[in-house]
């Protein structure tokens, strides 16, 4: 093969890729092509932590895990997590009768031994969301930000396979309903056993946004089948939830965020319980089966510091009433969660944090412990 040869090779290959380069139009994760926008993104993340005076024996910070009494040989612990790294792709198609269409995948390594896991894989179109995503009663944006990726004990945080519609019915209002896949987390009694659920749960919102914030409002409707062993007969319990959430911006550096709780029968959609089998329990009066009252609020802020610093903190509650014929000393009655974080954004796609976390557990019998927790994140975002 002569010089010229390899010159009109080299030549071509620089052409094609300085039109490959040329469709990127934001970045080399951006690829555009006519009506067709694909875009790879995501993070990679790392976090060092430390507990002490009481440990979680996980590296989500989840209060009802809180061991009573606490074991002596777990007051301590190190470790260290780089496997909430994340990847995400998302295809965007304008089609004709139907305006744009997202296609988005996302996968983190959070899967049993560290496992690539799928966390998102939906399609959207036309106010329709279709796989699976976060729950319609999931409130991102009232929940200030930090390391723990749980998060405050009373929040909902929770993906699930769903059919939703979303629409605008004002400039600033947006109503949302959808059918999500059922699970339930039972306490049985004795004559009763855990069953498939058939019913799908129904969550929707209401929520304004405006300049300064927003306000959600939310609901849910749940029907909980248990099977009675004596007859192998299929029974079920209707349980209901509300929930307020907000953010509000007070002054240019500082913003609220709040959210609020109360159902029954809704463990699963509040962190503390959804570690809990509490969305169906024994009735201790009559030998049943019951949903009993729960609930969950917390109140949170971020700062601005400066253009790269930032700090946050939160203060949370979650319980559930001890007063429905449902009691057991070394039960779960309630936990309180407190955060306090700083993040620099030290450049562009690269941020540091540290951490402070402190969670206490209490038994019907009102005994208690606690755990700390002190952690540092890195992550590049790309």
């Amino acid at each position: 093969m002569n010089k010229t040869m390899l010159k009109g090779i080299f030549l071509s290959a620089a052409v094609m890729l300085s039109a490959t380069v040329y469709s990127q139009t934001k970045s080399p994760f951006i690829y555009e092509s006519g009506n067709t926008t694909i875009k790879l993104g995501g993070f990679i993340r790392t976090v060092a932590l430390y507990d002490f005076k009481g440990s979680v024996q996980n590296n989500d910070f989840v209060n009802s895990t809180i061991s009573i009494p606490s074991n002596w040989e777990y007051q301590k612990r190190t470790s260290y997590d780089a496997s909430a790294s994340r990847l995400g792709l998302k295809i965007t198609q304008n089609i004709e009768k139907f305006g744009p269409l997202d296609i988005y995948f996302e996968m983190d390594f959070r899967g049993a031994n560290d496992v690539l896991r799928l966390r998102q894989a939906y399609v959207a179109f036309s106010g329709f969301t279709l796989g699976q995503t976060w729950s319609f009663w999931y409130d991102a944006a009232s929940m200030p930000a930090m390391i723990d990726i749980q998060g405050v004990n009373s929040r909902t945080f929770l993906r699930t396979p769903l059919l939703g519609y979303t629409a605008k019915i004002g400039k600033d209002l947006t109503f949302g309903v959808s059918f999500e896949i059922p699970k339930a987390k039972i306490t049985t009694a004795t004559g009763y056993k855990s069953v498939n659920q058939t019913t799908p749960d129904i969550p929707f919102f209401l929520q304004y946004k405006g300049k300064s914030g927003h306000i959600k409002a939310a609901g849910i409707f749940r029907t909980i089948t248990y099977g009675v062993t004596s007859d192998e007969e299929l029974k079920s319990a209707s349980a209901f939830g509300a929930q307020l959430s907000g953010s509000l911006k007070v002054v240019k550096n500082f913003t609220l965020y709040s959210n609020g709780i109360y159902g029954k029968g809704v463990a699963r959609y509040i962190n503390d319980l959804g570690a809990l089998n509490l969305d169906l329990v024994p009735n201790q009066d009559n030998g049943g089966m019951q949903v009993i009252p729960m609930w969950g609020v917390s109140l949170g802020l971020k700062a601005d510091l400066s253009q790269k610093i930032y700090c946050t903190s939160t203060y949370s509650v979650a319980g559930i009433n001890s007063d429905y014929n449902y009691y057991s000393a070394n039960e779960y009655l309630k936990g309180d969660y407190f955060s306090a974080t700083m993040f620099w954004n030290v450049a562009k796609n690269l941020s540091v944090a540290g951490e402070y976390l402190h969670g206490k557990r209490v038994n019907m019998n009102h005994a208690s412990a606690e755990a700390n927790r002190l952690q540092m994140m890195v992550m590049y975002t790309f």
